[in-house]
């Protein structure tokens, strides 16, 4: 078996989603009305909190290994980013209520003289003078030092660290040697080895330059003060991996899988080629490849078992590539068995039909914001790769139908003129189709303009139709009429108030008619932010699409996905972007959507079973965006 752990290429930090400030909220809610319950009922004069604990070295557990930066990414995201700010730069959208500024981990000044061990002393047992909780009830130590490693990569970069290393190389690794463990072969006397947990995570950058310039000031004493910086920032990672890097770290581990053919009749399968990836906060951090045995059976082990990884397997057969659920690790069930089901390949499409279509309405002045979502399955037992059409140069397997005059027209798993294609009205997938419930999945977003106030809407289907969902943005004074559909009760959620229609078993070549009036005309101010067809970002921004998550409180899980839509008109219209810059955006929309689940789930109001059905669809889907926006980078 062989492993390639990645290591990303440097690139700007992109910003990132936090978990809402709500469990945050509620643990300084928690701890004010401790306070109030346990003070005298006889008036007093106001009190401060209590202190926070001092710092004392004791009560910090050294880590039992480097602790990872990227493992600890999330936690940062969705627990310290509200106050610390997404980048590190003390900005946080909960920052200016705060009673003193918090720490701005991306300035190396902030952190000179503090110490990991002081990170970690505060993350763990907070500074609540300062509105700092402590986290100890929510994570454990190794979570703890995972996050402070994230929060102290945010000072620094790959570039810096690797101009230290060779400044290292030149001058320092004679003696302290290449790991820093102090057997250089010029080392004299008992020098201090940089990679001893316990004796790294208590010395802060200030104390290692303080003890270089005492014990021999002479080597980069010419230095400029940035390069001896430089240099103590590759020494720091003898004892954490920064968060740019891996991670991975091989452990026990097991996944067991077999290699099954679907079609009926096909010949036996010949021994090949098997892929394991792992991902950590859904970006791929190792790759394994083996082979299969005569039987189709496949082995991987010395895996990790961090919960923070997850694993995907997936083998190519007849050109496509087949993959597995996603796969999960911990230390209670190290092992784990997965099926990877290839198949024969077919030109008739009779099979295709649309088990969930979601179709999300919004607008803004003298136009429709409109998105779809729209999953394909198939009844057969064969892939279907496709027929030619004219005007397309591949076979194409499936077709979604835009109104006449949508414009901006953008879809989530690739790019028109690439994987799709437009002929006409006709958005074309030339992706193969696999047998099965929701195999493919395609997410279109589109402008429609109009004149006027009314606007006459036609969607056909050209397949059967299991299930749809119709979801219209309430506005004053719309009418809204839907031949096709029946009328549900509307929704509200977060402020905002949705019009329902559903369906299902609609054959095909069937077609939905949608009558709007009361339209804003263009021009006009949108009533419900009061802003109009100048300021058209703030409207924009008001649609967040949240009704996908309370939808799934109530047991309606088919618009799970709906909320992936959002980021496409957080500018204030559907705008054509870097494919990479799209994906990235639906991620960090999809890992905020993951993290209020969370949210909900740890406030009672989801059960266990619904919270876990319910993030393995979303996190299946972040895995999806993941591996496509890492394709779209390589």
């Amino acid at each position: 078996m062989g492993i390639t752990a990645t290591h990303p290429v440097n690139r700007k930090r992109r910003a990132g989603p936090w978990r809402p400030a709500l469990l945050v909220i509620l643990r300084l809610l928690v701890l004010v009305l401790a306070l109030l319950a346990s003070a005298p009922s006889t008036p007093v004069a106001a009190q401060q909190p209590p202190p926070s604990p001092t710092f004392d070295l004791n009560q910090v557990t050294p880590p039992g290994e480097p602790p990872a930066g990227r493992f600890g990414q999330s936690i940062y995201l969705e627990n310290c980013a509200p106050c610390h700010g997404e980048q590190g730069l003390g900005d946080g959208p909960t920052a200016a209520n705060l009673p003193s500024p918090p720490t701005a981990f991306a300035d190396l000044n902030a952190v000179w003289e503090r110490s990991p061990a002081e990170l970690f002393h505060t993350t763990k047992f907070g500074r609540i003078e300062r509105l700092m909780p402590p986290w100890q009830n929510e994570l454990n130590d190794r979570q703890i030092w995972q996050v402070v490693a994230y929060a102290w990569s945010l000072h620094t970069d790959p570039d810096t660290v690797a101009m230290g290393e060779d400044l290292y190389a030149l001058s320092c690794a004679g003696c302290h040697g290449e790991s820093g463990a102090g057997d250089g072969p010029d080392a004299e006397g008992d020098l201090p080895n940089f990679g001893d947990l316990t004796y790294a995570m208590a010395r802060s950058q200030a104390d290692w330059l303080a003890g270089w310039q005492e014990a021999h000031a002479g080597i980069g004493g010419d230095w400029s003060q940035d390069d001896q910086r430089r240099v103590l920032e590759y020494i720091r990672t003898f004892s954490y991996v920064p968060a740019w890097e891996s991670g991975y770290r091989p452990g026990p581990g097991v996944v067991r899988g077999q290699v099954v053919q679907g079609t009926p009749g096909a010949a036996a399968l010949e021994p090949r080629a098997v892929t394991l990836e792992a991902f950590a906060d859904f970006q791929p951090v190792a790759t394994f490849t083996t082979t299969t045995d005569a039987t189709g059976a496949f082995t991987f082990s010395d895996l990790a078992v961090d919960p923070s990884v997850v694993y995907l397997a997936s083998v190519g057969y007849d050109g496509i590539r087949y993959s597995s659920p996603i796969i999960e690790l911990s230390e209670e069930a190290p092992a784990a068995e997965t099926t990877l089901t290839v198949y024969e390949t077919t030109g008739d499409p009779s099979g295709i039909r649309i088990d969930r279509a979601h179709w999300i309405i919004d607008f803004q002045p003298g136009a429709l914001l409109v998105g779809q979502i729209v999953s394909f399955g198939s009844s057969g037992d064969r892939t279907y790769v496709g027929q030619h059409v004219e005007g397309v140069g591949a076979p194409v397997t499936v077709a979604v139908e835009t109104p006449p005059g949508a414009t901006q027209v953008t879809l989530d798993n690739g790019a028109l003129g690439q994987r799709f294609h437009q002929v006409g009205n006709l958005i074309y997938d030339t992706a193969p189709l696999i047998p099965g419930e929701a195999t493919k999945q395609l997410i279109l977003r589109y402008t429609l303009p109009y004149d006027g106030d009314s606007l006459q809407l036609s969607q056909p289907f050209r397949y059967p139709v299991r299930s749809i969902n119709l979801l219209v943005a309430e506005l004053p004074g719309l009418q809204a009429t839907v031949a096709g559909l029946e009328e549900g009760p509307a929704q509200e959620f977060e402020g905002r108030r949705y019009l329902l229609w559903q369906g299902a078993g609609l054959p095909a070549e069937s077609t939905v008619q949608l009558s709007l009036s009361g339209l804003m005309p263009a021009g006009a101010t949108d009533p419900r932010t009061g802003t109009g067809a100048s300021a058209i970002g703030a409207t924009a921004a008001s649609i967040t699409f949240a009704p996908w998550m309370a939808w799934l409180t109530g047991g309606l899980a088919a618009v799970a996905l709906a909320g992936v839509l959002l980021w496409s008109w957080r500018a204030g219209r559907v705008q054509t972007s870097s494919r990479a810059q799209d994906l990235a955006r639906q991620r960090d929309e999809l890992i905020r959507h993951i993290a209020r689940l969370d949210d909900l789930h740890a406030l009672g109001e989801l059960d266990q079973e619904s919270w876990q059905s319910q993030r393995a669809q979303l996190k299946a889907r972040l895995l999806e965006v993941s591996l496509r926006l890492s394709d779209s980078t390589a």
